[in-house]
Formats: C-alpha cells, structure tokens, sequence
C-alpha cells in the first residue's frame, strides 16, 4: 500500500509540474544556467555556469550588470543587454554565439547562448533565462578567418528586413559581388540587383559602403544567419 501511494507521489504530471522549483533543476543541471532580471541584472547562475565564467565562491554576482562580472566576455555588454531586449520582445527568444575565455582553464572557445523571456501568470516579462552549449564543428571558416574573441548574433538585431534580404545583406557585408551573392543564394543577378536596392532604400543609403556603415550601426555585422551557418557544417553537442 506504501509503495503504490509513493509511486503516485513521485509521478509526473502536467498538475505536478507547477510544485517543481525551476531553480532545483537548474541546480542539478550540468548545463550552465543564468537568469536576469529586466534590466539586464544577474538573479542566479547555477554552479554549472559559475564554473564556465570563472567566477569564484564568494563573488557576490546578484544584481550584477554584465560589465560588472570579473569575466573576459564582460567587454561585450552592450551586445548581451542587446540580446536581453530583444530576447524579452520575442517569445522565440534571441541566439548568439560568444567566442571568448571560459572555464577554470580560461581556454578560449566559441559558446552557443540561447536566452528566452520569463513571464508572470498574467504575461508580464520579468526578465530572460540562458543556458549554455560548447559549438563545437568541423570547418566555419567561411564565416570566421580565425577564432578570436566576438560574439556572433544568431537573431537579427533589427526588424527592417525581410529573411531573404537579411541573407544578401550577410554576404554583401563581406563584399561579395553581386554576381557571387547570386551564385551563393541561387539567385539571378537581377534578383540580388533589385533586393539590393530595396535594402538601400530601407537603410537610406546609397552605395556599399553606406551599407557596411549602417550594418556597424545597427549590429548586423556581427549578424549570420543560422541557416547559412549549417550549411557544411557539422554540429556536435
């Protein structure tokens, strides 16, 4: 009889979900875990995490902006509290990739950070959850020249653009001809031709480099869209 009344004790349910505290997960996870507050503030980070930014027993980080944290990555803080708002306006929340110095061994590598809004039972967004994946792949060099300190973001940082034109704006940054741009997307060139120009006209420039500065304004030089980025490339997680 004990035994039948403990199996439904310890059964999982959609009604017994709500008395699991999200934090007890968090806390036996291996995945690295953080949580912000609204204004870009640490709340928690499990030990997972405090381990891959190196911050040691006793820091107090609650409350902490990013530029706060006695961590490398700390020096792009204006492009995580830029993934902070964009993540807390999107329910399909915002992606980056950080290439910076992690773990105990500070060893420089490149990181996935998916982070996602967290809302109260009336939909107000209290403030965004992360976690953290190791990207790992065999070759990336057509959209890195080498590995060195970055952050890439995986979401557009702007909503002015179309998917399509988002995808010739990633190839023009780098300077592709408009002729290579089309052979790229499959594409004729009158095609890549008119979006151009319609990018032009959303961004009010006029030539190549009016595009290359406004992609420096807005972010989107650090932009690569995700499914150029798995296009030859093998993920391993």
């Amino acid at each position: 009889m004990n035994e039948n009344q403990n199996t439904e004790v310890t059964k999982l349910t959609v009604d017994s979900l709500g008395s699991i505290p999200m934090l007890a997960v968090m806390e036996h996870s291996s995945i690295p875990w953080a949580i912000k507050d609204n204004t870009s503030r640490f709340v928690y980070i499990n030990k997972s995490c405090l381990n891959l930014f190196d911050i040691h027993t006793g820091f107090d980080f609650e409350g902490c902006l990013d530029e706060d944290m006695p961590c490398a990555w700390s020096e792009y803080s204006q492009e995580f509290k830029a993934q902070d708002r964009k993540a807390e306006s999107n329910k399909n929340g915002s992606e980056i990739i950080v290439t910076s110095y992690f773990g105990r061994e500070k060893i420089m590598e490149p990181w996935y950070f998916p982070k996602f809004p967290i809302y109260n039972s009336t939909g107000e967004v209290l403030g965004t959850i992360f976690y953290g994946k190791k990207f790992s792949f065999i070759s990336i060099s057509e959209f890195f020249n080498n590995l060195k300190p970055s952050v890439v973001n995986l979401t557009p940082p702007v909503d002015t653009f179309t998917e399509k034109e988002l995808d010739i704006i990633f190839y023009a940054f780098q300077k592709l001809s408009e002729k290579d741009i089309a052979t790229k997307l499959c594409l004729s060139h009158r095609t890549v031709e008119n979006r151009l120009q319609r990018i032009y006209d959303k961004m009010g420039v006029n030539s190549l480099s009016g595009l290359v500065e406004y992609c420096h304004t807005t972010g989107l030089n650090n932009y690569v869209p995700k499914k150029l980025l798995r296009e030859g490339v093998e993920f391993f997680w």
